[in-house]
């Protein structure tokens, strides 16, 4: 994995201006200058006291080591002048004044080295901010994601660097809910007004999805989450974070559109070993015209034509044209290649016409098929060929489970209902082998085939279709008392009652 060099802020290296070397001389002078008026005046003042200058010049320039050592030094200085000018005469008012201002030496110093911990302790905490902020935006640069606030009701906002770089707003400008809201996608910003406008009226959080229309025509996918505070004067204030999600969405439509093709080339295939019973099914109503053309001759060429019994000969041609027709647009619908389309549907029509389908397949291994669905419409929004790919994939997979059962009638039940829950279900139960329960978690995972000549890619198309309809698919089985695979999907109008 190839690392990228990340530049944060490092604790300052110990390196004196060259600025500060001329203070320190000159501090250096000062107290030279009053320990020798100290030493040599004759005033009877505490000259000594000047020395607190020094000591607090000397908190921008020294280390705390540095004024401590400054602050004895002034102190021993003091000692000095007195002894060299007034000797070991201790009793006088010249050394109540020394006392006076080593006093004076002594608070400052305190004061001063108190005053240099709590300034570089401030410096510490400024530098770890520093370094936190350094490490918070190379975060949101990395994963893409800014951070905003919003003041309401004044609509004044924050931005952090990554979040203006998303929405693309130059470092100088100051953006806001006006540039925000004109930044959104056309389609989307009237979405986006109501959600802000909803949030704050019922002081909620706020959690949206829209696109972004940039300033060259591309288009961006944003998610934004934001929480409501209150700051220190009571105002509502949002803070939240904005993820730029474009890369994901594309590989979500790739992924789809990837799906799509594999469903459509499984149908296909699906068509393809069906081949037979497609054949027998069109043949039949095929043969069934042949049939009626030849009796309608017949009574055209005796002596008498029969009207009558022509006529019915052409009607039955016609309903068997009109099965035959019946046949080769479920065939097409079946196999063709389109963008899926959700409508309203009867789940029991759908299950019917897949049954009749594969009901060749069916016949073929002494199946016997129960349809059972209740006497109203089940209602479902979804794709008709996309459902009918999952019924019929459930068919094949319960009859190509029993084709191998002797002894024991093959009996395959399909039935129509609702949940517990008020969905629409549909549930395939056969007598077969049943699956173990070894087995049983892995039977939707892409590649997981029971069969030797399986790929395993049935039941996950099945499971991807079932749950992009926003439904669910599972199985049940038992050993030796075959298996039960269902799936769910929500009702649509009446048929939640």
């Amino acid at each position: 994995m190839k690392t990228v060099p990340v530049a944060l802020p490092t604790a300052p290296r110990a390196q004196v201006p060259p600025g500060v070397w001329l203070l320190r001389l000159g501090a250096m002078v000062l107290t030279f200058i009053i320990f020798l008026i100290d030493w040599l005046s004759t005033l009877d003042v505490a000259i000594a006291v000047l020395y607190v200058v020094v000591i607090l010049i000397s908190g921008d320039l020294f280390s705390r080591r540095g004024v401590a050592a400054v602050s004895v030094g002034c102190g021993a200085l003091t000692l000095l002048a007195y002894l060299l000018s007034h000797g070991d005469a201790w009793l006088t008012p010249a050394f109540a004044r020394c006392l006076v201002s080593l006093a004076a030496i002594a608070i400052t110093a305190f004061l001063a080295l108190k005053n240099k911990a709590s300034r570089e302790a401030l410096q510490e905490q400024v530098h770890l901010l520093h370094r936190s902020e350094a490490f918070l935006a190379e975060a949101q640069r990395l994963s893409q994601t800014g951070s905003i606030g919003l003041k309401m009701p004044s609509a004044q906002m924050y931005w952090s660097d990554e979040a203006r770089r998303i929405f693309q707003f130059d470092a100088q400008m100051q953006p806001t809910l006006e540039y925000m809201i004109g930044r959104t996608h056309p389609d989307d910003t009237q979405d986006l007004k109501s959600l802000i406008e909803q949030a704050y009226a019922r002081h909620s959080n706020m959690e949206a999805e829209f696109r972004l229309l940039m300033s060259d025509g591309s288009c961006k996918y944003v998610r934004m989450l934001a929480q409501q505070v209150k700051d220190a004067s009571g105002d509502c204030e949002y803070i939240g974070a904005l993820m730029d999600v474009t890369a994901a969405k594309n590989a979500e439509d790739a992924l789809h559109r990837s799906q799509s093709q594999l469903a459509h080339v499984t149908r296909v295939t699906t068509l393809g070993e069906m081949a037979a019973s497609i054949a027998h099914e069109v043949n039949q109503p095929l043969s069934a015209i042949t049939t009626n053309a030849e009796a309608g001759l017949r009574w055209l060429n005796r002596e008498v034509p029969d009207v009558g019994e022509v006529r019915s000969a052409i009607d039955r041609i016609k309903s068997e044209a009109h099965r035959a027709s019946e046949v080769i647009r479920r065939i097409r619908a079946l196999s063709r290649k389109a963008d899926p389309l959700h409508v309203p549907l009867d789940l029991g029509d759908v299950l019917r016409e897949s049954a009749a389908l594969v009901q060749r397949e069916i016949l073929r291994n002494r199946v016997h098929l129960n349809v059972l669905h209740p006497a109203g419409p089940m209602w479902v929004k979804g794709d008709k060929v996309q459902l009918q790919q999952v019924i019929i994939n459930l068919l094949i997979n319960a009859v190509q489970a029993m084709s191998g059962m002797q002894g024991k009638a093959r009996t395959l039940s399909a039935a129509v209902g609702l949940t517990e829950g008020g969905d629409v279900r549909i549930r395939v139960q056969d007598n077969g082998p049943g699956v173990s329960a070894q087995n049983l978690p892995s039977l939707f995972n892409p590649f997981f085939t029971t069969k030797p000549e399986g790929m395993g890619m049935g039941l996950s198309i099945c499971r991807s279709i079932i749950e992009a309809h926003g439904g669910r698919i599972w199985a049940e089985s038992e050993l030796g008392r075959g298996a039960a695979l269902s799936f769910s999907i929500p009702a649509h109008g009446q048929a939640r009652s």
